[in-house]
């Protein structure tokens, strides 16, 4: 690849500290996702359209509201444009909380190492692992043993 040659990419980020189940923040990311096209320079936005470049997206995540804020200051002291996206509060969260942060398409040869320091979203694990025994089963399966 030459050193000329874009390599464009979408960052979003993700407000974590708002405990969203997985398709509410799914939703919010996607919403972060349209808005960023809109604030995006129309010529990369039709490079990283194309098949190979393949749409590349990143998920980061934010501790809170005041994370996203000063991740937004951040980029925009780097003329980055960013936009934050606020919910109406009908399902999940309470109105008025910025849920997410879209990022305009950037070329990562000329962003070089801005966003290195951000966590990708990893959503925290509650794993429950539940053991049912049923006796009758239990007997099946050793009767089916003895019987073969």
């Amino acid at each position: 690849m030459s050193q000329e040659e874009s390599r464009p990419i979408m960052y979003l980020f993700v407000n974590k500290g708002l405990g969203m189940s997985p398709g509410k923040m799914s939703a919010q990311v996607a919403h972060a996702a349209v808005e960023s096209i809109f604030i995006s320079d129309p010529e990369l936005v039709k490079t990283w359209r194309l098949p190979e470049k393949h749409y590349i997206k990143i998920v980061l995540e934010a501790r809170n509201a005041e994370h996203l804020d000063t991740i937004s200051k951040y980029l925009e002291d780097r003329k980055i444009k960013t936009v934050r996206i606020i919910d109406e509060g009908l399902t999940e969260i309470e109105p008025h909380q910025v849920t997410a942060l879209g990022v305009e398409v950037v070329d990562r040869n000329v962003v070089g190492k801005t966003f290195e320091s951000f966590s990708l979203y990893k959503p925290e694990l509650d794993i429950k692992v539940v053991f049912r025994w049923n006796i009758m089963e239990l007997y099946v399966v050793n009767l089916i043993k003895v019987l073969v």
